[in-house]
């Protein structure tokens, strides 16, 4: 991922949201709460060997995480859904490496805010 973006773009959201802090803080606590259902999807997928399946739970996480302004996290999960369906197992298993970093990263900040 472009270390060059932020983790967090907490303005990006609220532009989404039309600046309305206290949905942004809604949708903060439920991506905390989600975020571990979604990585367990990627997982899963990814240790069947399921390429649809792993396209699918990395757009779903690539949502949810813009929508909170995650930027890295949705970065890495549209790389995963792009790159699934060639089902390059063992580079996909790389960036499934690096989607958990920054979700640890993104969690961390979004715990802050």
């Amino acid at each position: 991922m472009d270390p060059k973006l932020p983790v967090l773009s907490r303005d990006e959201a609220l532009e989404r949201l039309e600046g309305d802090v206290e949905l942004w803080g809604e949708i903060r606590d439920i991506w905390l709460e989600d975020v571990g259902n979604l990585i367990t999807g990627v997982d899963k997928a990814l240790d069947t060997r399921n390429a649809d399946g792993l396209r699918r739970a990395a757009h779903a996480l690539k949502g949810a995480s813009a929508n909170v302004g995650a930027t890295r996290v949705a970065g890495m999960a549209r790389k995963i859904e792009l790159s699934a369906l060639a089902a390059d197992w063992p580079e996909l298993t790389e960036y499934v490496v690096q989607l958990r970093l920054e979700i640890d990263e993104a969690r961390t900040q979004l715990e802050k805010a």
